[in-house]
């Protein structure tokens, strides 16, 4: 039967942690960090939470996701993938998993240890009691199941602090980080791509203009001047159109690494497009019920909140401090609402001019095919025609982009 615990004098103590160093042998590197540890224990029970099993490795969740792997494996990105592929090949993240992973294993391994141990030394201590053996062993024993107790404790604590909420939110807000960079990298690539296709146009459409220009000054009908100028006009869209054609292949590249791509699926990589924000999540946002999630979310006011002080003087500083974080929050939750209503009012706008210019174009085709213009007039309407598709692509994906930016306060990202 259990013995109920005496108190151990100095000389019980040294045997005791004698006994002790060589039940546990050499203490395992990520334990001897001292981590931080909250919240009492009783006893030295199994720790709870999701840990591992003696020797085993968790296996990594599967991320949340309406993509199928083989998806997921080809060259084509869509928006709707990043977090599945942040999660998958993104250095960061796969570090702070890596690194959870690991404490959770040693922290695990530790515990179970020193809870083996504890049940060892107290058999020990019964056995010898039982025989009539040393007293000053019979406590030594005891002292080292009392000392094993506590360090279990204190793993056990650990464990659970490992396995919490706050520790999985942690985690979550490396990988969101990372999907945000994902996002708006993608988002600017696609612009620089409809910005260099517009690029391209407007220098195929100065190429046709100098050569009508060209035409006309061998039979006197332009000046020198103006054929220059149309020379320089045509070396600077050609000029455009391949530094924005390298910017957007620039883009794509930092995409591809932040997700791990690499090889020649990197090379051959296309983004599909960045999906339109529906009204439905316009009329989903609620200013004061968002602003105070996002508030409450926000990472200087956690900080803040979790600090511990002691004293009249640092409290009142710690809650001045507290009540200018969530102020400074609360206003910009308060900006980036009013830059979703703004981008959603020149979405609106670029959609309708986008419209007026589809009219134009198809006017513009049948004025071509019917010969009533030249190819220099009609390559000119084109690339106005590309403009504004550009124009209305990037507030579409501005839009997107500062709402979804909304959405990551509500995250504290």
């Amino acid at each position: 039967m259990k013995r109920k615990w005496k108190a151990a004098g100095k000389p019980a103590a040294a045997a005791a942690m004698a006994l002790l160093l060589g039940a546990l042998g050499p203490a395992p590197a990520y334990a001897a960090k001292s981590p931080l540890i909250s919240g009492t224990e009783t006893d030295a029970l199994p720790a709870q939470g999701p840990a591992l099993k003696t020797g085993q490795e968790k296996e990594p969740e599967p991320a949340a996701a309406v993509y199928t792997q083989e998806q997921l494996d080809d060259s084509l990105i869509e928006y709707g993938e990043l977090e599945a592929l942040v999660r998958e090949g993104n250095s960061t993240a796969l570090a702070s998993e890596r690194s959870y992973q690991e404490n959770l294993a040693v922290y695990q391994s530790a515990y179970d240890a020193m809870v083996a141990d504890k049940a060892d030394m107290e058999d020990k201590a019964e056995q010898l009691e039982d025989e009539d053996g040393d007293p000053a062993l019979i406590a030594a024993y005891e002292a080292s199941a009392q000392i094993l107790s506590s360090s279990a404790r204190q793993y056990r604590r650990t464990l659970t602090s490992l396995n919490s909420v706050s520790s999985e939110s942690s985690r979550d807000k490396t990988v969101w980080g990372q999907v945000k960079l994902a996002q708006t990298l993608m988002g600017t690539c696609k612009k620089l791509e409809d910005q260099a296709q517009t690029a391209q146009k407007s220098a195929e459409a100065a190429e046709a203009a100098l050569s009508r220009l060209q035409n006309e000054r061998s039979v006197g009908l332009c000046t020198e001047a103006e054929l220059l100028a149309g020379q320089e006009s045509l070396l600077q869209a050609k000029i455009s159109a391949q530094n924005l054609s390298a910017q957007a292949a620039s883009t794509k590249n930092q995409l591809a690494v932040l997700l791990g791509i690499s090889g020649s699926r990197a090379a051959s990589l296309t983004l599909g497009d960045v999906p339109e924000v529906t009204q439905e999540e316009l009329a989903s946002m609620d200013l004061e019920a968002d602003k105070a999630i996002a508030v409450i979310a926000d990472s200087s006011v956690k900080s803040i909140k979790n600090s511990r002080v002691s004293g009249d003087a640092n409290r009142n500083l710690r809650k001045s401090q507290l009540a200018e974080a969530q102020g400074e929050a609360s206003v910009s939750v308060d900006q980036q609402y009013e830059t979703v209503k703004a981008m959603a009012l020149a979405r609106s706008a670029a959609a309708s001019a986008y419209e007026a210019a589809q009219k134009d174009y198809q006017a513009l085709q049948i004025r071509w095919q019917s010969g009533a213009i030249s190819r220099a007039e009609y390559l000119q309407g084109e690339a106005q025609f590309y403009q504004k598709q550009a124009e209305d692509e990037a507030a579409r994906i501005d839009l997107r982009e500062a709402y979804d930016t909304y959405c990551w306060m509500q995250r504290g990202v």
